[in-house]
């Protein structure tokens, strides 16, 4: 990702509740584009009772955009519905820590969106929230999150790798024509929803999953009759996040990298839970 700088260079006035604002020009200075030049930008705002932040539209001038944390000495917690939609030329978006709730259908038909960060503590996203962002290949849900809508994913086609840290259920349609190559769950995850993938019974689009618990804990999630021809990876499988086995870093694959691996597996067995590099890092 090219690197961005997002700051506000002049204050508007705080009006009330549901008072929208909009940076132009020399509000708000993007730095987006290989030249390096500065791409200015119109994000409409709304001050929410004096106390927050909801980004309300954007008119679509850049190709990467950096949200700012703050705007008028409020902080920004909510994307609102449809603030993003149909914005072709958007191609990476960074959601500043903060930010709670993603709302409906707010980067629906944004053809162009291949990259999104999450922040750490986002709770919800509703419906249709990234529909059709057909860009879209990667994609991590950060532990925070508590609420998901249906269809969030729903077509977009070059979804290949989702990894959700959080939420209790995948609600109905969420990778809707996706086909995904790799799922990572966490053990929160309760229920799969019997159209998860597909309009109709899921049939198997999503050829990996990579799960943190155990076979036992597998198989007592709701709905999971419904996946058909994936494979099922339990605890220490749950190795492809980590792109060597070289998991000391000491240049050489022996019988210490096995060891760690081994001592991986017991502590997943044992309730343990989060990636090898989260091990690793205790």
């Amino acid at each position: 990702m090219k690197k961005i700088m997002a700051s506000v260079l002049a204050a508007a006035m705080i009006m009330g509740a549901g008072t929208a604002t909009t940076f132009t020009g020399a509000d708000t200075v993007i730095t987006a584009n290989a030249e390096n030049e500065e791409v200015p930008s119109s994000i409409t705002y709304l001050t929410v009772l004096g106390e927050y932040i909801s980004i309300e539209s954007f008119d679509d001038s850049v190709k990467e955009l950096v949200i700012p944390s703050e705007i008028d000495g409020l902080p920004v917690k909510a994307i609102g519905s449809t603030a993003f939609q149909n914005c072709s030329t958007l191609e990476s978006i960074v959601i500043p820590e903060g930010v709670t709730g993603i709302y409906a259908a707010t980067f629906r038909g944004c053809t162009s969106l291949k990259n999104v960060t999450l922040p750490s503590t986002l709770k919800e996203i509703s419906y249709d929230a990234f529909q059709n962002c057909i860009s879209l290949e990667e994609i991590e849900i950060p532990a925070s999150l508590t609420d998901i809508g249906t269809a969030v994913f729903s077509n977009c086609t070059n979804l290949r790798t989702v990894k959700i840290k959080g939420i209790p259920t995948i609600p109905t349609r969420m990778f809707e024509n996706c086909n995904l190559e790799a799922l990572y769950l966490p053990k929160s995850v309760t229920n799969i929803s019997e159209n998860a993938f597909s309009s109709n019974v899921s049939s198997g689009s999503v050829q990996d999953i990579y799960y943190e618990g155990s076979p036992e804990q597998w198989n007592v999630i709701g709905g999971i009759k419904y996946l058909k021809d994936v494979n099922i990876h339990y605890g220490a499988e749950n190795l492809p996040v980590r792109r060597t086995a070289d998991l000391n870093a000491d240049g050489v694959l022996d019988a210490s990298d096995a060891s760690i691996i081994l001592a991986y597996y017991a502590y997943t067995m044992t309730g343990g839970t989060g990636t090898i590099e989260e091990f690793l890092a205790k």
